[in-house]
């Protein structure tokens, strides 16, 4: 089996489509990877130049080395999405260097179609699609390069151009293929699942929150999900977005640090799992509103207080809230019903339930924070009831002027004490915490939940967009007689915070986002470019309602519709009918379609050279070479025999020797030469007819 070449025109196609993959990859991978795409890139180039040798075996062999080490130290001894991505970017990177034949050239190729199938497991938004599409012309293109002729006489320039034409062409042709294939293709659930984050939640809650966490999250502008209402929506100061209930206190080196509990048996909360969850009656109050949440590499999910599970495969807690059974590695769209105002465990607590919504972990050496021990024992005293002594806590944070801030000092060892005492300036987890704390040290079961406050609205399509710098905690209290109420010690200190939101609330202290870089949140003061952010939103709503979210349930409903009951088998019909009458009319399009070749100046001055003699029955014949046309043609019209010879001699040259023969001038001369023959064979005509006359 003969080896081809790697054509060099090629190369050019090859390294555009690398780097048009790696830069979407780049945002996921180690910093590392970027450094082994540019040494490479230049290396390659360096060698198409001929200034640089091929890599030696021993070269190559440390370089592999040296690449599968970073690989396996940046993994730090995990198996992830990131680190598998990176191994194949790394050999596909290593094995540009050593491209010597065609084999080698779609070898890459093929790997850059994996990779860039690899980045829709991290972003599926329209922008990237859109990118993807340029990516797969530019990798067709390199694909069409490879196969272009080494031997063609055309220039590189030429093969490049022809190369992306051609690309371009099978791409335009493919796309209703593809449409029809998404609509009427059997729809599939993803064959595996990866877990898409080496070290945490992609969304960055955690079933653990020290006070100072949640802060953290506040500086992105990551989103974590949008929400539409089925109808009219509740009143936004109702916007608490429960996530995680954290209700196990412990002292991590004396400071606060807040866990999910599980039940006595040591498995996870008791879930009532649809069908079987409780569900309320729909009636004035109780909303019913579609998710669509990003993935989180966990099972919780996101929905307003007194919420009930709607689909199958998400359960209810006992501490009201919902969970998927399966971890969430990729993007779900799930439909949630909530009624805000119900009293929950209005008829008492159950024991371990009390227990542990009392529990508070003391040091080894001494009870720790007791000054606010202490200022629970003066509310519990001065107040006859759990609901003055609620108030009377609120009141505090309001007398003793309390500040709201994302970057609050670090808090001493007793943090509470610290925070409640000294400090007085905190985030929104550092309230909820002193709150719950002081709670049950009066006796009170309290709780913090973690999850996200409010959101943004677009006004053209009513959804909600929920994003990571709208993380929130708050507490909850249990008071006899009315069950578990939601209280926010936030509120009493930034009201703006709850009703205006995060970026409102700190837009004049330059606090918000402080950190990101560019970003169009952090920009949106500028009125166009808010505008640009807000559509961009809209479009990639519409995306993920439409395209994204069309699953297995939404493909029968649609194809139900278009052709009933027996959808399946008709949809079936329809696809086999579709691509055989397009093959059909491709094949005819081929088959009746003539090439065009562009003809050369020299081609078409000959062409119209011979339409010229033609009149005189002097045009060349088929089997007729040049030679033997000049010998013709110096018969027939003596009087040039000279010229005929020169020129004709000098085509023949052009056209096999190929010298310095200016084109454009021989081709004048050519026609000039027509007109003259024809000239002289009039003139002829004419003597003969005056002749024959007399």
């Amino acid at each position: 089996m003969s080896t081809v070449h790697f054509p060099r025109s090629a190369l050019v196609w090859l390294l555009v489509s690398i780097f048009i993959v790696y830069l979407p990859l780049q945002l996921q991978l180690p910093l590392w990877a970027m450094s082994v795409f540019v040494s490479v890139v230049i290396w390659r180039w360096m060698m198409h130049l001929g200034r640089w040798p091929y890599p030696t075996k021993v070269v190559k062999v440390v370089v592999v080395v040296l690449g599968i080490s970073a690989v396996l130290i940046s993994a730090q001894g995990r198996f992830h999405l990131e680190s598998a991505s990176s191994f194949v970017l790394v050999a596909s990177l290593l094995k540009v260097l050593e491209i010597k034949t065609q084999r080698d050239g779609f070898i890459i190729i093929f790997l850059c179609f994996f990779l860039l199938a690899v980045n829709f497991l991290y972003q599926q938004g329209i922008l990237i699609t859109l990118y993807s599409v340029l990516a797969v012309w530019v990798l067709m293109s390199a694909l069409v390069g490879l196969h272009q002729n080494t031997s063609a006489e055309a220039s590189a320039q030429n093969k490049v151009n022809t190369a992306g034409k051609t690309s371009l062409k099978i791409l335009l042709l493919s796309l209703p293929i593809m449409l029809v294939l998404f609509v009427l293709f059997p729809r599939m659930g993803p064959l595996w699942s990866l877990n898409l984050q080496s070290h945490q939640a992609k969304t960055g809650l955690s079933q653990q929150m020290s006070p100072g966490d949640i802060a953290k999250l506040s500086n992105s502008d990551e989103l974590v999900f949008r929400v539409i209402f089925d109808g009219p929506a509740p009143a936004q100061e109702q916007w608490y977005w429960r996530a995680l209930v954290l209700d196990q206190y412990h002292l991590k080196e004396g400071k606060a640090l807040w866990r999910t509990s599980s039940a006595p048996s040591g498995s996870s909360a008791d879930i009532d799992w649809y069908p079987n969850a409780w569900q309320p009656e729909l009636q004035p109050g109780v909303f019913d509103y579609n998710i669509i949440q990003e993935a989180t590499d966990m099972k919780w999910l996101v929905g307003l207080r007194g919420v009930a599970a709607m689909e199958n495969g998400i359960g209810m807690t006992a501490d009201d809230r919902i969970e998927s059974r399966q971890k969430l590695y990729q993007r779900k769209a799930y439909w949630v019903r909530s009624w805000p105002s119900m009293a929950i465990a209005k008829q008492g607590l159950r024991p371990w339930t009390r227990q542990q919504n009392l529990q508070l972990e003391q040091d080894a050496d001494n009870t720790s924070n007791p000054k606010s021990r202490d200022l629970a024992q003066y509310i519990l005293n001065n107040n006859a009831s759990d609901e003055a002594r609620v108030a009377a806590l609120l009141s505090y944070y309001q007398q003793k002027s309390f500040s709201y801030t994302l970057n609050p000092e670090v808090m001493a060892r007793n943090d509470i004490d610290d925070f409640l005492f000294n400090k007085k300036s905190g985030f929104c987890a550092h309230y909820a915490s002193s709150f719950v704390f002081v709670m049950r040290s009066m006796g009170i079961p309290a709780r913090v939940v973690a999850g996200y406050q409010g959101g943004e609205v677009n006004k053209e399509t009513g959804h909600i967009t929920v994003r990571q710098y709208d993380a929130h905690a708050w507490a909850e209290v249990w008071l006899n007689g009315i069950g578990w109420r939601s209280v926010d010690p936030t509120a009493q200190i930034a009201p703006d915070r709850i009703r205006l939101g995060l970026r409102e609330a700190l837009s004049d202290q330059g606090e918000f986002l402080r950190d990101q870089g560019l970003s169009l949140i952090k920009l949106s003061h500028l009125p166009w470019l808010n505008d640009l952010r807000i559509q961009l939103d809209e479009l990639n709503y519409y995306w993920h309602q439409t395209v994204l979210n069309f699953n297995k349930n939404n493909q029968a409903s649609l194809l139900k519709k278009w052709f009933g009951t027996d959808f399946f088998k008709t949809s079936l019909y329809w696809l086999a009918g579709l691509f055989c009458t397009f093959f059909f009319l491709l094949t005819l399009l081929v088959l009746w379609q003539k090439p065009k070749s562009k003809k050369s100046r020299m081609q078409r001055a000959l062409i119209k050279f011979e339409q010229k003699l033609s009149t005189h029955a002097l045009e060349r014949k088929a089997h007729e070479g040049l030679a033997d046309y000049s010998l013709r043609l110096q018969q027939a019209v003596p009087q040039q025999a000279q010229s005929i010879k020169a020129l004709l001699q000098q085509l023949e040259y052009y056209y096999y020797a190929k010298p310095d023969i200016a084109e454009k001038a021989l081709a004048r001369q050519l026609l000039h030469l027509a007109d003259q023959i024809s000239r002289q064979v009039n003139h002829a005509s004419d003597k003969n007819s005056l002749r024959q006359s007399r």
